[in-house]
């Protein structure tokens, strides 16, 4: 099972809090061997309210970045069909759903299906 510091988690969130209303994009860099998640990585990104893309051929070769995160400012944990096709480049996925009043977090595997990481401290 995957791992990740609920500081980090908790950087994702306010990074995703201070991008509203737009969307917000970063990758996840990871230690394999523990399958932890050990660093937020940010690369140059379009987003608004409804999306955010990434010119892929500027993505760097890097076989420590296993995972993306991205928010949803509607509050959504649901991958969109766009998500779907985006998540099948990594074994981790994270869409923190955000509203005035609540947020959500949905972990989600390659093929889209949720999955359990462990959040510690």
């Amino acid at each position: 099972m995957w791992h990740i510091k609920k500081s980090l988690l908790e950087d994702i969130i306010q990074s995703s809090k201070n991008y509203l209303p737009d969307e917000f994009l970063c990758f996840l860099g990871s230690n394999t061997q523990k399958q932890e998640i050990i660093e937020i990585i940010f690369l140059p990104n379009q987003s608004d309210e409804s999306s955010t893309s990434i010119n892929m051929n500027a993505f760097p070769s890097d076989a420590t970045i296993i995972g993306s995160a991205h928010s949803h400012p509607n509050s959504s944990i649901l991958p969109s069909n766009a998500d779907k096709k985006f998540f099948k480049r990594f074994k981790i996925n994270i869409i923190i759903g955000l509203n005035k009043f609540e947020t959500r977090i949905g972990f989600y595997n390659e093929k889209t299906n949720k999955i359990e990481v462990k959040i510690i401290d």
